[in-house]
């Protein structure tokens, strides 16, 4: 609006300067050279402006012949760009939808129309990939590395091909050269994690890591318990190798990285009893069994009091007990224990709570033990060992990706290659026969004759009565 209305007061301007030139008599005169010209101040301001329009059109004309053909190539230049992008982008959809023909026509005529840029490489090496030519593909990969816009992007299409192909040698290398190039990229930092962990280069792994938590790639939580199966893989190579200090170091060093994780506290267990240090061995356990109880600790701790008498090893393994006492890993310790010092009912005390806890075949096989140490009862000894075989066995390492089952902790899955996905999970056991008669309860009657005044070792105090309790289902 404003613009109309100065372009209304423009043009009034010059219409009332147009007539008051024209109603102003007067005269001019013109001298050049032998010429005399002689006109009215209006006809000389037309003449002006007739000379003015002739001079800017002669300036557009020059003006178009010199510029104009370099417009026109520009123009054609853009189309050919813009079409070219145009089948760029049809050819990444027909990509992302799986069309291989499709992308392969598209990438032809991107690539003729732009002229091979990166992302014309690209999506040709994609087409490739998705028509199954992974040679062709290897080819544009190539292509992109030698061009630095596209190195890296190269570099990943290359790692990805690599590792399809299980060589982790080749796929090492081309991940320390994209880190090399962009050492923050989340997807470098954990694909060179996971291939120096597979390669052993601990070491390497571990500065990997610790770029890894800087930049916030992994989860803090993760990253602990990444990097304490790392110093605990460095430690088993110490030991290995006979290093046992620096062994026992790395994994005390594991234990304070993540405190729960049980294949450092039974190493540096095991180690600092191997190396005479055992206050330090059990004060390991001990902070050991509060956070996280498991048989491979308490078998440890049994291995600090060989020296010492049934009732003795009876009463530390309470006090360890205690700092967890509700698990049933310390109920079966506890209970392994009291068979050994023989007070039966103390044993089956807490094989009951075990059982309520979590029925395993180890419950069913140390009350097994129990009915033929207390009563010499053959043939319920058999029942429960029978229990026992239809019952689940206690919770072992199992990979949390593929389910499989390991004797023990590893870093690497052996059936997947899972890195760090080991837990502790219980699996069901076998389907066997079931009984034709059910086994006898948990607690025997009370006018059952106990043992434990004939077998009680001298000087240990009255063992109570068993309570009269039982586990549905169970023997």
């Amino acid at each position: 609006m404003i613009r109309i209305f100065l372009l209304f007061v423009f043009v009034a301007a010059i219409a009332v300067a147009a007539v008051w030139v024209a109603d102003e008599p007067g005269h001019v005169e013109i001298a050049w050279g032998a010429y005399l010209i002689e006109t009215s101040p209006a006809a000389l301001v037309g003449g002006a402006a007739l000379a003015a329009a002739i001079a800017a059109t002669i300036y557009q004309l020059l003006r178009w012949f010199w510029f104009g053909p370099r417009r026109v190539s520009k123009a054609r230049t853009l189309r050919r760009q813009r079409h070219g992008y145009l089948a760029l982008t049809q050819g990444l959809v027909s990509a992302a939808a799986g069309d291989a023909k499709g992308a392969r026509r598209l990438a032809r005529r991107a690539n003729l129309l732009l002229g091979e840029p990166p992302l014309t490489l690209l999506l040709s090496a994609q087409a490739a990939q998705l028509d199954g030519d992974e040679a062709q593909a290897r080819e544009y990969f190539q292509a992109m590395l030698e061009r630095s816009e596209t190195e890296f992007l190269g570099l990943r299409g290359l790692l990805v091909q690599a590792n399809k192909a299980g060589d982790a040698a080749m796929a090492l290398t081309l991940a320390e050269r994209a880190f090399a190039l962009r050492p923050q990229t989340p997807w470098v930092l954990t694909a060179l994690l996971e291939l120096q962990t597979r390669a052993g280069r601990w070491g390497e792994a571990m500065v990997t890591l610790r770029g890894a938590l800087r930049h916030r790639v992994m989860a803090v939580e993760a990253g602990a318990r990444r990097k304490a199966s790392l110093l605990y893989e460095q430690s088993r190579v110490a030991r290995a190798g006979g290093e046992i200090k620096a062994a026992l170091r790395l994994a005390n060093e594991a234990r304070e990285a993540a405190p729960g994780f049980v294949p450092a506290i039974v190493a540096a267990a095991e180690l600092a009893l191997e190396t005479g240090r055992r206050q330090a061995a059990a004060r390991i356990v001990t902070e050991g069994w509060e956070r996280a109880p498991h048989p491979a600790t308490g078998r440890v701790y049994l291995a600090l009091l060989l020296e010492e008498s049934p009732l003795d090893r009876l009463k530390r393994v309470e006090r360890l007990v205690s700092l967890n006492p509700d698990h049933p890993d310390s109920h079966l310790l506890l209970a392994e224990t009291a068979l050994e010092a023989k007070l039966w009912g103390k044993a089956r005390q807490h094989l009951v709570a075990a059982a309520k806890a979590r029925p395993s075949a180890r419950v069913f096989q140390l009350l097994a033990r129990l009915e033929e140490a207390e009563h010499g009862d053959e043939a319920a000894a058999r029942r429960w060992l029978l229990e026992a075989s239809r019952t689940p066995p206690d919770p072992v390492w199992t990979c949390q990706r593929c389910g499989a089952p390991g004797a023990e902790w590893a870093l690497a899955c052996a059936h997947c290659g899972a890195r760090d996905s080991l837990a502790l999970r219980q699996h069901a056991a076998p389907a066997v026969e079931q009984l034709a008669s059910p086994p006898t309860p948990l607690d025997r009657p009370a006018e059952t004759k106990p043992r434990d005044a004939e077998t009680k070792p001298e000087g240990a105090a009255p063992v109570p009565p068993a309570p009269d309790v039982g586990v549905a289902g169970g023997p």
